[in-house]
């Protein structure tokens, strides 16, 4: 279901140098959303910038009616969100796109974050705890270096495993989340294993291919495509996807309408 909601701001977090936790009130968000869902927020009350900017949903409170977004401020839209005040509304669309399947069967579950990947995932792993208790999830979350990784004390929280890795060897494990992903799958996590990641493409297309090698039971990721409309009228945010009943080896797919959440056996990377 989306619709559209003016949402007061709670409060603005800086978590991390540019990395911004916004707080804001609406019911009907935070008791529909699904992990993985996105939102398509104005970050103005002008009609500059034209376009909303598309945000995953991060964490919700229903019995609260609270949700919460995540983001790096990378251009002018995240600039101007970040400083709209507490009390200030904006208006928001949402939930759009299709989520995680958390699978509907025990299994072993692992996490794969990189940098602000962590994002949609935080929610993911509140709801892989709620359904299937938080002793089978695992989390694996990297970044460049200590400040880039994000979610961490958020993760352990839930009392999950959590494994972290920096490229600098800054903290945690030294080297990619891929390599230590690689690493655990080699030795042995668990049965029925699935895998859920999101983060930059490269990392992702690293995971699905240690994924298939690993033959795991499944391996859902998040694309971060850049996104116009946000309702799959604009087809800006095409992908690459293969599909048996196309009668093609591939066909595009809208992520903000088909995904943004697909199996990883089904992207074409590139």
């Amino acid at each position: 279901m989306k619709s559209v909601y003016d949402c007061e701001i709670i409060d603005q977090t800086e978590i991390s140098p540019e990395v911004f936790r916004t707080r804001l009130i609406g019911p009907e968000i935070a008791r529909e959303a699904i992990a993985g869902q996105f939102l398509n927020v104005q970050v103005s009350r002008t009609m500059d910038p034209l376009l909303r900017r598309p945000f995953s949903v991060h964490a919700v409170d229903p019995a609260n009616g609270i949700f919460s977004l995540l983001y790096v401020v990378v251009g002018r839209g995240t600039e101007l969100l970040k400083h709209i005040p507490a009390g200030e509304k904006v208006s928001v669309v949402g939930p759009l796109g299709r989520g995680f399947d958390l699978g509907d069967a025990p299994a072993t579950h692992i996490v794969v974050a990189g940098g602000c990947g962590a994002a949609p995932l935080h929610f993911l792993c509140d709801a892989l705890c709620a359904k299937w208790g938080c002793e089978s999830v695992t989390v694996m979350t990297g970044g460049r270096t200590k400040n880039a990784v994000l979610c961490e004390a958020e993760f352990r929280s839930h009392g999950v495993e959590v494994d972290v890795t920096t490229d600098d060897g800054s903290y945690g494990h030294r080297g990619f989340v891929t390599q230590h992903l690689e690493k655990r799958l080699r030795e042995g996590i668990g049965s029925d294993v699935r895998v859920y990641s999101c983060g930059p493409h490269p990392m992702m297309r690293e995971v699905a291919r240690i994924c298939r090698e690993a033959k795991v039971s499944s391996c859902q990721v998040s694309l971060e495509n850049n996104m116009a409309c946000g309702i799959g009228v604009c087809m800006g945010c095409v992908q690459k996807v293969r599909r048996a009943e196309s009668g093609a080896d591939w066909h595009y797919e809208r992520v903000c309408k088909d995904g943004p959440v697909f199996n990883a056996e089904d992207i074409v990377w590139e």
